[in-house]
């Protein structure tokens, strides 16, 4: 630790010294002074641990100096060292905060006795101060993810992306670009067992390191989202080759394999969610595909570009019967897919792979890949290309279709059963029974088996809001109770009720009541 000595007497900050530097090697003094104006000057320079300092000096003393120092907000701890038993000097040292005292002549024992105490201080203190700054690191983490994961979660209806960045203190350069990938961990490593995401937390870090912004953080069961802002230009073929060194080396350096979904890159802050719903829409892509582990967006659109015989309006009919689980509908709904192909003589044996590559990346968008795994047959089907490419007739690809839509269904009707009640009023009654718990999309859909993207749509679809929406309303209805029927503090309201941080709170309740916690309180004392 840096040790200053201040005294008027050359001999005694000579005698001093050697004493440290014989006797407590902990210690080194960086710097001596002969009153308290040089002291100050040189301890502002310095900013030492420790200051033993006189009492009395010319120019300044020991106690006025200590009272300049905490005017500039200087953490030193001080020993005042003197020769006067005086109550009056060490009351006002008490008062500037000053708690260790040497009597002269100073004896070696008692010097080293009363350093290492104010040493021990020292590591006591800097211990609670990183146990604080390591909670509201962890706090503030928390807070950022939540709101990170709300922009990608709200799709692209949600109008206050930048307020909502600027709270979270993740506001961008004027003229940024934004992309987003989503990164699904194939691989269980021993690493990871027990270390858990960290590892791979660090390597995204590294690889991404010369864009500007990178937040990572884990979305759902085995995906990791991450969001890049960049105050230059990027280039999607630069994203892709990033990406692809990211799964080089987790691979290499962690055994983890990996699979990883790229959006486009926006140039604007409400282009998050889209862009990372196109990474979600590229993952979903690769899942089917199971070739090539790094898979873009724009390559998606530049594959799929070839033929728009299969209209929206067929694929709308194809999943509603598929949501309604009725096999019969989505059979007949694939036989006129298919005579719609097969009155277009010029379509190859490629054309018609891809184009049913396309049906059931439209048609499956409400399972997630952890669920497709779930179900061995479906697994084998989908998640190869053999599936497909083994098929070189109209005949045979209709029928592999239809067995693969019966299979997807029948996997449906296992995880949903009982489906007495409607899946929007299960989800409702969920969000309504667990709304003080962090409900994300991610964990809803993984609750009700339905992909992420599509569950948000459908809820808003039913429902005229979105779920976040929907849960924001019941949590601030649940802390208007709360304040109207308890004398909980407002940061106590504010966990009761699922939200991890107070300001954000505040502002949420503020937007939908019209009034800041407190004052809704008080304005019930005035009725």
């Amino acid at each position: 630790m840096k040790l200053i000595l201040v005294d008027d007497e050359k001999g005694i900050l000579v005698g001093l010294k050697k004493m440290i530097d014989r006797y407590i090697p902990e210690c080194e003094v960086v710097g001596t002074a002969y009153n308290g104006r040089e002291g100050f000057e040189l301890i502002q320079k310095w900013q030492p641990d420790i200051v033993i300092t006189d009492i009395r000096m010319p120019q300044a003393g020991g106690l006025e100096m200590i009272q300049m120092l905490k005017e500039v907000d200087i953490q030193s701890k001080f020993i005042l060292l003197s020769g006067y038993a005086d109550f009056e000097y060490a009351r006002k040292g008490m008062q500037l905060g000053v708690n260790f005292y040497i009597n002269k002549p100073v004896e070696e024992q008692e010097l080293r006795d009363c350093v290492c105490q104010v040493m021990d201080t020292i590591r006591i203190e800097r211990s609670k101060h990183q146990e604080m700054e390591a909670l509201k690191m962890a706090s503030y983490h928390r807070m950022q993810e939540d709101g990170l994961r709300d922009i990608l979660d709200m799709g692209s209806d949600y109008t206050e992306i930048v307020e909502e960045l600027q709270r979270i203190r993740c506001k961008p350069e004027k003229d940024a670009q934004f992309a987003c990938i989503l990164i699904e961990i194939r691989s269980e490593a021993d690493d990871l067992k027990v270390l858990g995401f960290d590892p791979v937390f660090r390597q995204i870090d590294l690889v991404f390191r010369h864009y500007g912004s990178v937040y990572r953080f884990r979305y759902t069961g085995a995906q990791i989202a991450v969001i890049v802002m960049h105050d230059a230009a990027m280039e999607s073929k630069d994203m892709v080759k990033t990406a692809q060194r990211l799964h080089e080396v987790l691979l290499r350096q962690l055994n983890v394999s990996s699979v990883i979904g790229i959006g486009s890159v926006q140039n604007r802050p409400g282009g998050i969610s889209q862009s990372f719903e196109e990474a979600r829409n590229a993952l979903s892509y690769q899942a089917i595909k199971g070739a090539e582990p790094i898979i873009s967006f724009t390559q998606i659109m530049n594959l799929t570009g070839k033929s728009e015989l299969v209209t929206e309006e067929m694929i709308a009919d194809l999943e509603a019967a598929i949501d309604n689980l009725d096999e019969r509908e989505s059979v007949d709904m694939i036989h006129r897919i298919f005579r719609k192909i097969e009155a277009d003589s010029d379509f190859s044996p490629a054309d018609l792979q891809l184009q049913c590559l396309n049906i059931l990346l439209l048609s499956i968008r409400k399972v997630s890949f952890q669920q497709l795994q779930q179900n061995r047959l479906l697994s084998r089907q989908l998640l190869s290309l053999e599936g497909i490419s083994r098929f070189k007739t109209l005949a045979s690809l209709e029928q592999w279709m239809v067995e693969v839509i019966g299979g997807i269904i029948g996997f449906m009707l296992e995880q949903r059963t009982p489906k007495k009640k409607d899946m929007i009023s299960e989800i409702k009654e969920y969000v309504t029974d667990h709304y003080d718990e962090p409900i994300s999309l991610a964990e809803l859909s993984a609750r009700f088996y339905m992909n992420p993207y599509y569950l948000s749509q459908y809820f808003k679809q039913k429902t005229g809001e979105t779920y976040l929406n929907f849960l924001t309303r019941i949590r601030i209805s649940k802390a208007k109770e709360l304040l109207e029927q308890t004398d909980l503090k407002v940061y106590e309201i504010c966990h009761k009720v699922g939200y991890s941080d107070a300001q954000h709170f505040a502002r949420m309740f503020e937007k939908w009541t019209g009034f800041k916690p407190r004052d809704y309180r008080k304005s019930l004392a005035k009725q």
